[in-house]
């Protein structure tokens, strides 16, 4: 136990950092200047985990979180920084970014705000657990935290779900048990529009047989009319990963209309789609003026079109690439429903496709939109290969970032130009930034 631990700066992931005999201390739900009174978690040599037990004095810019889960004993894994007003939210993630990204400080810009703060999330799947009662997982853990009323997506979620679990207790529905593999329900899903004027509803079931599925769909919709599919995903192996393979339409359709940049999307439930669109607007901004009409581009990690379609009027030609099948289905039908003859889409891995287009198709921007993990080395050395003349790099995962932009320019051939950070993530430490590179001549 540390009796008077002073909070000094905000790291990676979140934690706040202190150092205690020699040890570097990162805590949990902290800010910079608090001074705590800790329990270690676990002890290595240089470094430690703690948990607060208790705040002696708070640092600047803390208030009230607002959320019971939040400050539970086991708190919510959701939010990082809800104690933290919006302003100093957005300083520590600037800071974070200045200090990875410290050799190229003169490019970075400050962290732009998101549109909104709160309920800015147009998806989420919740755990179902013992009593059927639903919440968002611990940090670092499997124990399901409930709560009232998230604060980072829609109040109409939370109305939904708990009328969902009110008929599975009616209909005698089974939690998932995840020690045994036994039970059915064992994620609520929910992904909305723009205005949450379409909602899906996703029950991923461990089994096909769901009780009274007929009762439930009819009494979940009837008080719900913005309700325009419902899906029942089946998946049976133990396993962290949410989805399964197999699925069911109980009801309407299996995918949502939304709007982006003025443009009508069509996104399948199991499609990839920013969480922020607010947020999301504002990173196309700052693409659009890396675009010229008569620039050819590609959109690695492509999802359902997105981004290319999005700045599909201020280029030539978009070539998208996308392994997710669905989703290249979805980008194909949104770049006819929006007109664009000048867009086409290849559905297989980013690393496996990018060689043999390069030999027929000569980009001159290719945006990068890959997963938390960032891009495979192989498929970095063939952009550098293809010599590509412009990188637009947006990724959710900072040292991600860092380490491909330290393969892309590891022999001089690329040059950062720019680094930009965006909010699309409120309330956590997440952070999305936009790299520009280009290649010297």
């Amino acid at each position: 136990m540390i009796e008077n631990l002073k909070i000094e700066k905000i790291a990676m992931g979140g934690s706040g950092l202190g150092f205690h005999e020699g040890r570097a201390i990162f805590v949990p739900n902290t800010a910079i200047g608090d001074v705590v009174k800790v329990e270690i978690t676990q002890g290595k040599k240089d470094h430690a985990f703690a948990r607060v037990l208790q705040y002696i004095s708070r640092g600047e810019g803390v208030v009230e979180p607002g959320c019971e889960a939040f400050t539970a004993q086991e708190p919510c894994g959701g939010c990082d920084w809800l104690m933290l007003d919006y302003p100093v939210q957005l300083q520590y993630k600037e800071q974070l970014i200045r200090e990875l990204f410290k050799d190229h400080e003169d490019l970075i810009s400050g962290c732009a705000a998101s549109g909104s703060q709160y309920h800015y999330r147009n998806k989420v799947y919740m755990p179902v657990g013992e009593g059927l009662s639903y919440g968002i997982f611990a940090r670092y853990s499997h124990n399901i935290v409930p709560h009232r009323a998230c604060r980072n997506h829609p109040p109409v979620f939370d109305e939904i779900a708990d009328t969902l679990i009110e008929l599975c207790k009616k209909a005698k529905v089974e939690p998932y048990d995840e020690s045994n593999n036994r039970g059915c329900l064992r994620h609520i899903g929910l992904r909305c529009n723009h205005d949450a004027s379409e909602v899906l509803l996703i029950l991923v079931c461990r089994s096909g047989r769901l009780p009274f599925s007929k009762t439930i769909v009819n009494g979940i919709t009837g008080k719900f009319p913005q309700i325009v599919g419902i899906v029942q995903n089946i998946n049976r192996d133990k396993t962290n990963v949410i989805l399964g393979e197999e699925e069911k339409l109980l009801f309407g359709r299996d995918y949502l209309q939304d709007r982006l940049s003025d443009l009508s999307f069509r996104i399948h439930y199991r499609s990839f789609w920013q969480v922020n669109l607010g947020a999301m607007e504002n990173i196309l901004t700052v693409m659009r003026a890396q675009m010229k009409k008569t620039y050819k581009v590609i959109d690695a990690y492509c999802g359902i079109g997105a981004i290319g379609l999005s700045l599909a009027s201020e280029i030539d030609e978009l070539v998208g690439i996308e392994e997710e099948a669905v989703a290249v289905q979805d980008a194909i039908e949104n770049a006819s429903s929006n007109g664009f003859a000048n867009a086409r889409f290849i559905c297989g891995k980013f690393e496996d496709t990018l060689h043999k287009l390069s030999q027929e198709f000569q980009a001159d921007v290719i945006i990068l939109d890959p997963p938390r993990g960032g891009v495979q080395e192989s498929a970095l050395e063939a952009i550098r290969a293809a010599g590509i003349p412009k990188i637009l790099y947006l990724s959710c995962a900072p040292m991600s970032l860092a380490r491909d932009l330290k393969i892309l320019m590891q022999d001089g051939r690329y040059e950062l130009q720019a680094l930009s950070s965006f909010d699309m993530f409120p309330n956590t430490w997440h952070i999305e930034s936009l790299a520009v590179l280009v290649c010297k001549p």
